[in-house]
């Protein structure tokens, strides 16, 4: 399974070949099918580059006349160092002065079945196997032409005589068959078998060629690497792509069309399959053709990501005609739905968002290969070296909506981030009804809709009127339903006023449309706006206005500049907008992190920690040179900090001081750069900073004390709030212990809030003196917890959920359901690089009420704990 070879060979700050890393392959799947990719390559000479996977690695032949039909053409087959998994679907130019210099081009793929146990035979030197492909099938063999050597074999790649062997000019495959088996096909809104098939068709049968090893494989454990073993989620979120100007550079991108229609995931257990639009309402009986189409896919679970589209008359998509057939409206004459394919995210027992896109794509492909009909199909990419600007413009021209740019290294996110960038041909978006206009003219039912977009603060922003693109049903349907949400107020935060508000009628703000439009003015609203159509698979809610990241903020986008006084070439990255020196610079040694995959985290995580940073007073500790050096606690803003990290005024002593806030990504980006690796908050909001909002509680074992004994702790803890009235919330905190939060509506001073926790702390220690401590002496704490309840007063702090802890293996204090806690979890279990996947993983969120939940400290609980002495 060794790549040294491989890598020695390569510069890969140079050449767009994937680095890679050696897989694990479960036994039982390689005697039913593994992948093998065939690449024409024109280096010094042309050749043809055979690839078996197997032991984890791709098993690799230099063939310099390419595979034969013909079983008498026996072919020389050079062995060269294995290439890892990731290498098959490559197509590229390997630039010059690099190994193997000249053009890569994936000439074919397929599934490889050995006949009798593979390795053995291949360490024998005599492989025999049939192939599965695009454009080889039937039964070949590899023959070792003398003993084993270290360096170069020469071996014999032989067509056996079988019903696929073919002789003269019929065997010259690779003449007949010159094409890539990568590329984009723009053609698939025609919607027709040529166009879309994922595998070339066995003429013989007519028909896709039935991948049956591959079937068999996949209901085995997947030989991808990341794939993760887990029981079945019931729902999942789509991942949503960032809108972009332009194209990225950087070799790691794939293109996909954005297709016009519907998004949808697709549920398969067993037989039953249910599909989702994005907001998770069940449309299966909406899309049941599709549905049934899946039934028949060769696995026992799964879910997929994709698009259903409508196919007209005419072979072109038509977002109308799909409207048309989800509203159970009257179908238009001809008109058929499709679900294009393009992400896979659970397997047959495995979750695997953790495997890179490009590896998952590669599985779906296989996943959907001998699926009939053109019911389902497979969503084609191109590949990292296809021109993104003359693809757009292509797709421009034949009327589609425009194209994904997808970062093919990156994991599956439930959630919009910058590794799915979307670029489109025309500017349009969602947007809320907030009104109308009377009609004017012969215009009847009403004359324009006024319509918005929600901001930050989650209110609603008027962007402008909209009066064309309706047909006369579209009036007369739309006007039915304004009668039925008619409201008096305006929704928008800043509706018109004037002259521009005679004639309007205010509605409920619960429709979502479509629209197209040449641009946002300087104000903020539509120019040359055009209805498109009543969206109803997405939330009024989620309406924002969709703002194009420019190159610098799309994450990965290298730039390289020399050093001041220095002759070594450094790399910069960017992420949300924030720029980060020496990205590869270790900040946890121990379980071998960046700065970049801080960053990376924190972009995945950002939606989750947040809401416990914003508006809150930040104290940081800060490691400069990674945690195995100097750190130290920081909670002034300098002047010197990055203008993305956010200032706070906090009363003290001697006056009032500048504190850190960390309020968005760029924030957290920020505090990457500058070597935060711990994050601590106060326990107030910036709307009452000296009424706290919260009531925390250290729980500290002491050294040697089991896990189980803290668990029992916070339980007990959890049980005391509860008898006086108070709900709780725990979560781990990266080091030995766990907090137990119970959140609280301000009201008290800090010195009142301090007291009532020590209060409760003290009553704890003296009902079971054995197992507690408030005394934070050493000598008091052996064998005990110490309930730490000084993290109460003002000034004081607590490390953030989901913030790293500068301690081995880079942990996370974490949120747990109550459900969760037991001795299979510990304070140190989730790290920065596991709890991505632990959120992902998520039916809901743990601490799902901790910001809704009303309670407060009342003088009753505060006489309670005075009567029993515990003051």
């Amino acid at each position: 399974m060794s790549l040294d070879k491989y890598w020695e060979k390569r510069n890969f700050q140079q050449t767009p070949e994937p680095r890679g890393k050696p897989v694990t392959t479960n036994s039982a799947v390689a005697k039913n099918g593994l992948r093998y990719f065939i690449q024409r390559h024109h280096a010094r000479a042309l050749h043809y580059d055979f690839r078996l996977e197997l032991g984890g690695t791709l098993k690799s032949w230099a063939v310099p006349k390419g595979p034969s039909l013909d079983p008498a053409d026996k072919r020389l087959a050079v062995h060269v160092e294995d290439h890892p998994l990731a290498y098959g679907s490559f197509e590229g130019t390997i630039p010059a002065g690099q190994y193997g210099a000249g053009e890569v081009v994936l000439w074919d793929t397929g599934f490889w079945i050995p006949v009798g146990d593979a390795e053995p035979a291949y360490r024998k030197g005599h492989l025999k196997f049939a192939l599965q492909g695009e454009k080889l099938s039937g039964v070949w063999a590899l023959v070792r032409m003398g003993p084993a050597r270290k360096k170069k074999e020469n071996w014999l790649l032989i067509k056996e005589n079988d019903e696929e062997a073919k002789s003269g000019k019929a065997a010259n495959i690779t003449a007949l068959r010159p094409e890539s088996v990568l590329s984009l096909v723009l053609a698939q809104k025609k919607h027709t078998a040529t166009a879309t098939a994922s595998v070339a068709p066995n003429k013989k049968q007519g028909k896709a060629i039935a991948p049956q090893g591959m079937r068999q494989s996949l209901a085995g454990i997947p030989s991808t690497d990341g794939a993760i073993k887990k029981k079945m989620p019931n729902s999942m979120k789509p991942q949503l792509a960032a809108l972009a100007d332009s194209a990225p550079a950087g070799r790691q991108w794939i293109l996909e069309i954005k297709f016009d229609g519907y998004r949808a995931l697709a549920r398969k257990e067993g037989n039953q399959v249910r599909l989702y639009s994005r907001s998770g309402n069940d449309w299966t009986k909406k899309w049941q053709v599709i549905a049934d189409a899946l039934s028949a896919l060769g696995c026992q679970q799964a879910w997929l990501d994709g698009e259903v589209v409508a196919v007209d008359a005419q072979g072109n998509i038509s977002f109308q005609a799909l409207q048309s057939i989800a509203n159970d409206e009257a179908q238009p004459d001809a008109a058929r739905l499709a679900y294009y394919v393009f992400d896979i995210l659970y397997l047959n027992g495995y979750d695997l968002s953790a495997v890179p896109q490009l590896e998952r794509k590669l599985l779906l492909q296989q996943l959907l290969a001998g699926l009939p009909g053109q019911l389902v199909l497979y969503s084609e990419h191109l590949g990292s070296d296809a021109d993104a600007d003359a693809v757009l413009q292509q797709a421009c021209a034949q009327g589609l909506e425009g194209i994904i740019v997808k970062n093919a290294e990156a994991h599956y996110q439930q959630s919009r981030n910058r590794n799915w960038l979307k670029l489109k041909c025309r500017s349009r978006q969602e947007f809320v009804i907030g009104g109308y206009t009377d009609p004017g003219g012969s215009r009847e039912e009403f004359g324009a809709i006024l319509v918005g977009v929600y901001d930050a603060d989650q209110q609603l922003r008027y962007a402008g009127r909209v009066g064309t693109g309706f047909n006369r049903d579209k009036l007369t349907a739309l006007k039915k339903q304004f009668t039925r949400i008619g409201q008096t107020p305006a929704p928008f935060a800043n509706p018109p006023e004037g002259v521009a508000a005679q004639g309007v009628h205010w509605v409920k703000p619960v429709l979502v449309v479509e629209i197209e439009f040449a641009e946002w003015t300087a104000t903020d609203t539509l120019r040359q706006a055009s209805f498109i159509a009543l969206r109803n698979d997405k939330p009024a809610r989620d309406i924002v206005k969709e703002s194009a990241l420019k190159p610098k903020e799309i994450p990965n986008q290298e730039k390289h500049m020399q050093q001041d006084g220095e002759q070594e070439i450094s790399v910069e990255k960017r992420i949300a907008g924030v720029k980060l020196t020496h990205p590869d610079r270790p900040v946890f040694a121990d379980p071998g992190l960046s700065k970049l995959d801080l960053a990376h985290y924190y972009d995945t995580v950002h939606e989750w920690i947040l809401p416990h940073l914003k508006k809150r007073p930040l104290t940081i500790v800060r490691c400069p040179q990674g945690n195995e050096e100097k750190c130290f606690f920081q909670k002034h803003a300098a002047d010197s900090l990055p203008k993305e990290i956010r200032r706070i005024e906090v009363p003290e002593a001697d006056g009032a001081a500048m504190y850190m806030m960390a309020s968005d990504l760029a924030s957290l980006v920020a505090l990457v750069q500058i070597g935060a690796l711990e994050l601590h908050t106060w326990g107030s909001h910036q709307r009452a900073l000296m009424k706290p909002d919260r009531l925390i509680f250290d729980l500290d074992p002491a050294p040697g004390l089991p896990w189980p004994r803290t668990v029992e702790a916070a339980q007990l803890m959890r049980g005391m709030l509860q008898e006086v009235g108070l709900q709780s919330f725990v979560k781990t905190t990266g080091g030995k212990g766990l907090h137990v939060v119970a959140p609280i509506t301000p009201g008290y001073e800090w010195d009142e809030v301090k007291a009532f926790a020590r209060a409760i702390a003290e009553h704890m220690a003296q009902t079971l003196p054995d197992r507690f401590t408030a005394n934070m002496r050493k000598s008091s704490r052996a064998g005990k917890i110490f309930i730490d309840y000084l993290r109460n007063a003002q000034g004081a702090t607590a490390v953030a959920a989901y913030s790293p802890r500068v301690h081995e293996n880079a942990p996370v204090s974490t949120p747990l359901s109550w459900d969760e806690l037991g001795a299979d979890v510990h304070s140190d279990t989730f790290t920065v690089k596991n709890l991505p996947r632990r959120l992902q993983q998520l039916r809901q969120d743990p601490w799902k009420d901790y910001f809704t939940l009303k309670q407060k400290i009342t003088g009753g609980m505060i006489k309670l704990f005075k009567r029993t002495g515990a003051t």
